[in-house]
Formats: C-alpha cells, sequence, structure tokens
C-alpha cells in the first residue's frame, strides 16, 4: 500500500469543501421555497444530498438535534472522508498504471 498523500487530500478536502458551501445554500433555499425550479441550483441541491452521506444520512438524529455547530462539522467529515476516498482512488490508479 501506498503512503497517504497529503497534498491530494489537503487539495480535495478544499474542493468538496468549495462545492459543499452551494449546495448547501440551494439546498437550505429549496427548504424555504425560495428556489425556482428551473435554475442550475437544483444540481446543487442533487449534490448536496450526496456530500451528507454518510454521517447525515446514518446518523440524523445526533447531527440535527444538537445545534448548528454539530451538523457543519458533520459536512466536514463528510468532505474530509471524500477527500480520503479519492486520494485512495488516485493512489490505486497511480500504483496499478506503473
Amino acid at each position: 500500500m501506498n503512503s497517504f498523500n497529503k497534498n491530494i487530500f489537503i487539495n480535495f478536502t478544499i474542493i468538496f469543501g468549495l462545492l459543499l458551501i452551494p449546495s448547501f445554500l440551494a439546498a437550505w433555499a429549496e427548504d424555504d421555497g425560495n428556489l425556482p425550479e428551473s435554475s442550475y441550483w437544483i444540481y446543487f441541491v442533487k449534490l448536496f444530498y450526496i456530500f451528507r452521506f454518510p454521517t447525515h444520512t446514518l446518523f440524523w438524529s445526533v447531527f440535527s438535534n444538537n445545534g448548528a455547530i454539530v451538523f457543519l462539522s458533520g459536512l466536514l467529515i463528510n468532505c474530509c472522508f471524500y477527500a480520503i476516498t479519492t486520494e485512495r482512488l488516485i493512489s490505486i490508479f497511480r500504483t496499478q498504471k506503473k
């Protein structure tokens, strides 16, 4: 198994975090009923359902009932989860390429 590449992990955590912000705001706007149905923001709403997995999907009662800081920290955990997964996939593909 290759060593863990911190640069790839940090870069993808930032990328997923930057994608999470507009998707969270779009999902919030949709819940409030302020999002037009014919806008491109619908794609960000769908993306938010992906970003909320696994913590908010599996442990919804924990993250929804304990305040905004716990809710947002769960989303950060998800971004790190996706960054680790992406880093490992890149590492596997690089190993197979050699």
